[in-house]
């Protein structure tokens, strides 16, 4: 924290190096993204070099002084302190490097995650995402979505299966929520009509991967009235260019930390059937029904050879691979009114006109073997008016992994778990 007053500078931060050059001693502290040079020279005070003398790298310092202009310094000028005060002490060895100079392996990084977290290439990461989401919600505020909060505490999970976390609630069997999904749905019977949901999700998947957490923030949406899931795709590309336009205006100084240029996609996306998908990828095997992360991934990079886009969207998913409450297509009923959207080849968002007849709904459920009675509150909302609907799920994740590069999703998460992580 830097503040200024008649050319008086009172900084507040963490003691990032120390160096000694003759009888001058140099102190960068930094502050957040910004780092600050602070020069002892040796006119200075005793209390302020006797001070300086007994610093640690990390300690945390209140510093008190005059600007005074410097091109070479950081920032464009330096500091000539009056006072230093230390406002809390680090242990001299620290138990990770986290400076970029030093690799250290990323097990032991996120086991001391909060100084992992002081390397600003770190923190810009994180100021990126902040931006991505307030301007995702701006842009669907402006399209007239009420954000909700649905429970994280369920009584069956929106997806079924045993990827979901059983929890004890009080004398009963719980589990933490995959997905909002049939909350969002319940809010469209409702009359809600549009709305959105940025918040946690859970799954307990066994994936030892660089694209997959078991707690991860989902961007979800649901609106009424759609006539097909072309209206979905045509709403998700102009929100992803509109943030994407913003994080770019935003955030120069970040991305350029994290060494990032972000391409402004022109829309619309192409769109791409899976059966196609498969073609492309010269794939004969008629019982497949889903793309490999290394298929999308190759995917993706003949898309992009072809059509100069980065993003593709992937349409009619069989429904052998769709989840109960997925429309079928008209004209197949083996297939749906679904699409997944790849970003470089990644997955980063799920999306389908729902069902929204009830009969139907029931029979879809019998089929894929979903006991209608672990849902009987949510089925029940379809005997009394659900509009034709549709939604998506984006990984929030996702998308800054794909935005800024990262070699890994655990990166953009800020304390990240898996199969194996529950600390810090």
């Amino acid at each position: 924290m830097l503040t200024e007053e008649n050319n008086q500078i009172n900084l507040k931060g963490w003691v990032d190096t120390i160096r000694e050059l003759g009888q001058i001693k140099f102190i960068i502290v930094r502050s957040q993204l910004e780092k600050y040079q602070v020069v002892i020279k040796k006119d200075s005070s005793i209390d302020i070099r006797e001070i300086v003398n007994n610093l640690n790298r990390e300690d945390v310092v209140e510093i008190i002084g005059e600007k005074k202009g410097d091109e070479r310094a950081s920032g464009g000028f330096e500091i000539i302190p009056s006072k230093i005060k230390i406002l809390a002490k680090s242990k001299d060895k620290l138990p990770i490097e986290f400076r970029d100079e030093i690799e250290t392996e990323e097990s032991k990084r996120f086991d001391w995650r909060f100084l992992d977290l002081r390397n600003p290439k770190k923190m810009a990461i994180f100021k990126i995402k902040q931006v991505f989401i307030s301007t995702a919600r701006e842009f669907l505020e402006s399209e007239d979505f009420i954000e909700i909060h649905s429970p994280k505490i369920v009584g069956t999970g929106a997806e079924g299966g045993s990827e979901i976390f059983p929890i004890v609630y009080y004398s009963r069997e719980a589990f933490l929520s995959q997905s909002p999904q049939l909350y969002k749905q319940l809010g469209l019977a409702g009359g809600f009509e549009k709305v959105f949901e940025i918040g946690a999700n859970y799954r307990a998947e066994k994936s030892h991967t660089t694209r997959h957490l078991t707690e991860y923030i989902g961007l979800d949406l649901e609106l009424s009235f759609i006539e097909s899931e072309d209206e979905l795709m045509d709403l998700e590309e102009k929100m992803l260019k509109y943030c994407l336009e913003k994080v770019k205006e935003k955030c120069k100084k970040e991305l350029k930390i994290c060494e990032a240029t972000i391409k402004i996609p022109k829309i619309p996306f192409p769109k791409i059937a899976i059966s196609e998908a498969f073609k492309k990828l010269n794939i004969s095997n008629t019982n497949k029904n889903d793309l490999s992360d290394s298929e999308e991934k190759e995917l993706g990079k003949i898309i992009e050879k072809e059509t100069g886009s980065q993003f593709v969207f992937v349409t009619k998913y069989p429904f052998s691979k769709r989840p109960f409450y997925t429309m079928k297509d008209e004209k197949d009923p083996t297939l749906t009114k679904s699409f997944d959207l790849l970003w470089k080849g990644l997955e980063i968002t799920t999306g389908s006109q729902r069902e929204h007849r009830h009969n139907i709904l029931i029979n879809q459920c019998k089929e894929k073997g979903v006991p209608t009675q672990s849902i009987a509150t949510y089925l029940e909302a379809f005997k009394y008016g659900m509009p034709p609907e549709g939604g998506m799920g984006i990984g929030i994740e996702r998308i800054i992994m794909q935005m800024l590069n990262l070699s890994n999703i655990r990166e953009a998460s800020f304390f990240p778990r898996t199969a194996e992580r529950l600390e810090p």
